[in-house]
């Protein structure tokens, strides 16, 4: 028969069980929030590949958007520094600096119209932008708690921007590569013509990213993003052809040249020279209403500037 007794002291050491478990719970809550809040500083380099997305090169067909025109041949160079502070413990703000190669050449493609036009160029980009990134599954940074002990963690997160770019296309003529803003290529500031396009682009990237903790505050991981800009000369292409013989007045044999280097043919399926007029003043020389981007793919490295936000630290030395 159960007694008195032995209910209530059942019922004493369940409250004793309830009581201790949300005590863990909540020294769990507080040593996660801690340990986040004690790392809200990161900085990061990146160093990888860069793709041009615009009217030069492209690929084996007529041009399109975006990734669709993605020739593997206009990979180049690009490296970043960031800095990143968590709002959060998955919601970050970004600011990125990037230095990187753009660069687009019609022989790479063997569709008539963009094989027979044969501009070509080469650009530096300067970008700064800022950007908020948010954690689909984010690892914590510093050491592991006894209360945290996943066999796998990683972070994976997505991020969204908008900044400034500054580019200068140059093209090679007799083996110095000379800067086309300049030049009018397609006719700007002769005449009536509007005035020399702006260098400078306000640009929107958004990408993601995988990392993995490799030791202690330290973070290896991949990041891929597309960058679209505000302008369509990054390539130094736009619209249409000028009237050639007013470029070789106004600017010179080297501007004409750079403005129409057009061979006045194509290659058929059987090695055979087709003839081809596709470049007279006023025909398509690019599509003003695509925009042009670039895409980069890079290998991250990231830091953790320990103690600088303010919570504790955990006191475990191992990590996760």
């Amino acid at each position: 028969m159960i007694k008195a007794n032995h209910i209530l002291k059942f019922l004493q050491t369940a409250m004793f069980l309830l009581l201790f478990g949300q005590l863990l719970q909540a020294q769990f809550y507080d040593e996660r929030r801690s340990r986040w809040s004690a790392f809200r500083h990161e900085i990061g380099a990146t160093v990888g590949l860069t793709a041009f997305l615009g009217e030069l090169g492209g690929a084996d067909a007529i041009g399109s958007d975006g990734l669709r025109d993605w020739n593997f041949n206009q990979n180049r160079f690009g490296i970043s520094i960031d800095y990143q502070y968590y709002l959060k413990r998955n919601l970050s703000i970004r600011g990125n600096f990037l230095y990187a190669y753009l660069s687009g050449d019609d022989k790479n493609t063997i569709e008539p119209f963009r094989s027979n036009r044969n501009l070509h160029f080469r650009s530096t980009a300067i970008e700064l932008t800022g950007m908020v990134q948010y954690y689909l599954l984010r690892e914590e940074p510093g050491r592991k708690s006894h209360f945290d002990n996943r066999p796998f963690t990683m972070n994976i997160y997505v991020f969204l921007g908008i900044g400034a770019m500054y580019f200068n296309p140059k093209a090679n003529y007799n083996g110095e590569w000379v800067e086309l803003q300049p030049l009018g290529t397609e006719g700007q500031g002769i005449g009536t013509q509007p005035d020399l396009y702006s260098r400078f682009t306000a640009v929107v990237p958004l990408g993601f990213g995988l990392s993995k903790k490799v030791w202690n505050y330290w973070m290896l991981g991949i990041e891929m993003s597309y960058r679209k800009t505000f302008s369509d000369y990054i390539d130094d292409v736009s619209t249409i052809y000028y009237n050639n013989d007013k470029i070789y007045a106004e600017r010179g044999e080297m501007a004409a040249y750079l403005a129409d280097p057009s061979l006045g043919y194509y290659i058929d399926d059987n090695g055979n020279q087709i003839p081809l007029n596709s470049t007279e003043e006023g025909m398509q020389r690019g599509d003003p209403e695509d925009k042009d981007a670039f895409v980069t793919g890079s290998i991250t490295v990231r830091f953790f500037l320990a103690g600088l936000g303010g919570g504790r630290k955990s006191s475990n030395r191992s990590f996760f």
